[in-house]
């Protein structure tokens, strides 16, 4: 009778440091489970952000390549460039990025960096092309006008030459940034599919 109550008490006291113990396991198996299930979430949100800045960015470049920047690449001056009516890149255009540039926080910096001054610049090109149209059809205008002015031509023609030689840098500049960053929007999608396991990208 002595040794049972000893005996109860360590009983006791086992099954209670037994539930303690396997209510934390249990507790920090939920806490895992969810942690994993909250990264799973987020890298899939990623990926999912970078297949649709990829089609958009795609999208937009095929469509400038083939309304304009095909023609600037070709052509040495400004009167055997097309005058064409651009998008603007006030439109939405961007919208997938333009709603989720905040994201570009979760990744590495300098990839970040990369993608957010390659939607600055083409959107500063596409600005500048608009400018340039405008530009165009003010020479036309002067030279069809019927008080033509030979000074105001040459002034508005010198302008025109010189915003030219602008874009046709401009357009190197962007076409570098834009190829470079599709590049590497797929190489992350290819080791995202792979891995799936994180969402930094290597540059």
């Amino acid at each position: 009778m002595e040794n049972l109550l000893p005996s109860l008490i360590v009983g006791a006291l086992a099954a209670f440091i037994g539930a303690v113990i396997g209510s934390k396991a249990m507790s920090y198996a939920h806490y895992r489970y969810a942690q994993k299930r909250d990264f799973e979430t987020k890298s899939n949100r990623m990926i999912n952000l970078f297949i649709a800045l990829n089609a958009e960015l795609t999208a937009i470049w095929e469509r400038y390549m083939a309304v304009v920047g095909g023609d600037l690449e070709k052509v040495q001056k400004a009167d055997e460039l097309p005058f064409t009516v651009l998008f603007a890149a006030g439109g939405n255009y961007f919208s997938v990025y333009d709603n989720s540039a905040q994201f570009l926080g979760a990744l590495e910096p300098e990839a970040g960096k990369k993608i957010i001054e390659t939607y600055v610049n083409l959107k500063s090109l596409l600005d500048e092309l608009q400018n340039y149209n405008v530009m165009s059809q003010k020479h036309r205008d002067v030279r069809l006008g019927a008080n033509l002015n030979l000074y105001e031509v040459n002034q508005v023609r010198e302008e025109l030459d010189s915003f030219f030689k602008l874009l046709k840098k401009r357009h190197a500049q962007v076409k570098g940034q834009v190829l470079l960053t599709l590049e590497m929007l797929k190489e992350f999608l290819s080791l995202a599919e792979q891995s799936r396991t994180t969402v930094k990208i290597k540059v």
